[in-house]
């Protein structure tokens, strides 16, 4: 066989290295939200070595083993590959990402104060949230396991116990974005106490048993005594909670020692607690019996 014959009979490929990088991506995030995600595929041998630009503005080169790698990034703007080699030369670019950034709202909670009294606990909440025109909706949580409204100036009474409760605000801008503000409530005992100076235990159902109504007090630190006009103890009680009138409690006007009725006179009465900050009171009076 002749030369030129074998050399027709046999087709050498012509073999391409086929180095290439691809860039896509098309996302839309909120400026307060999770990064963009941007991708880069690669064709070629580890590591690949790579430069993109951002709107036109050249991005440090970066180094990569990872194949597709992607590039998280919250700057806006059109993404392309500038140059792209992998372990033995340089390869081929193409595609491009975009990422588009949206504006979010800022959420922002207005309260004339910041503590409230145990006695009068409503506390008014203003959305101060911007742009005010933009937002088209308003998740309050009020911190107290009580049901969120979805208005933009609630009110809400804190009827619980004092405490510091954590309220919270998520507002939505009419592009979608979210943003949440949080404000601590403080909601304080306040102290006072309720004595009447006279009771008519004659069993007609008014007024018949000596009471108290109190707020804000230590009780285990209560102790009221009554005498009679002759300085002798009659009745005690170490229980204030046995002596509020809005639990149908008090003083029956008896003796504690004979579960007598007493006759008509001025008794006095001696009064010592603990508020709840831990000051002392101790207070004197006069109760009149008009049976």
């Amino acid at each position: 066989m002749h030369n030129e014959e074998a050399s027709s009979m046999f087709v050498f490929p012509y073999i391409i290295n086929a180095q290439t990088a691809f860039i896509s991506g098309n996302d839309t995030i909120c400026d307060n939200g999770y990064p963009a995600v941007v991708k880069i595929d690669f064709n070629g041998t580890p590591p690949y070595t790579f430069i993109y630009d951002i709107n036109g503005v050249t991005q440090v080169k970066d180094s990569t083993y990872t194949n597709p790698y992607i590039l998280n990034t919250k700057i806006g703007g059109t993404y392309t590959l500038v140059s792209y080699n992998d372990a033995t030369s340089f390869g081929s670019v193409s595609g491009s990402g975009v990422v588009t950034i949206l504006k979010s709202p800022k959420a922002n909670i207005h309260l004339e104060s910041d503590t409230l009294s145990i006695i009068n606990s409503v506390a008014n909440f203003v959305s101060q949230s911007t742009p005010v025109d933009s937002i088209i909706s308003w998740i309050w949580d009020f911190g107290d396991n009580t049901t969120n409204k979805y208005i933009a100036n609630p009110s809400h009474s804190y009827n619980d116990s004092p405490n510091v409760y954590q309220a919270s605000l998520i507002v939505t801008h009419s592009n979608g974005c979210l943003d949440t503000a949080i404000h601590n409530i403080w909601v304080r005992n306040e102290f006072w106490i309720y004595i009447p100076n006279s009771f008519t235990p004659d069993g007609d159902l008014k007024n018949d048993k000596f009471c108290i109504e109190y707020s804000g007090i230590r009780e285990n630190t209560f102790l009221f005594k009554v005498f009679n006009s002759q300085g002798v103890l009659i009745f005690q009680s170490t229980n204030p909670s046995e002596m509020k009138c809005s639990i149908g409690g008090g003083w029956n006007g008896k003796s504690s020692d004979s579960n007598r009725s007493l006759p008509l006179d001025t008794y006095v009465y001696e009064l010592y607690f603990q508020d709840f900050e831990g000051w002392k009171h101790k207070d004197f009076g006069a109760i009149t019996n008009f049976k």
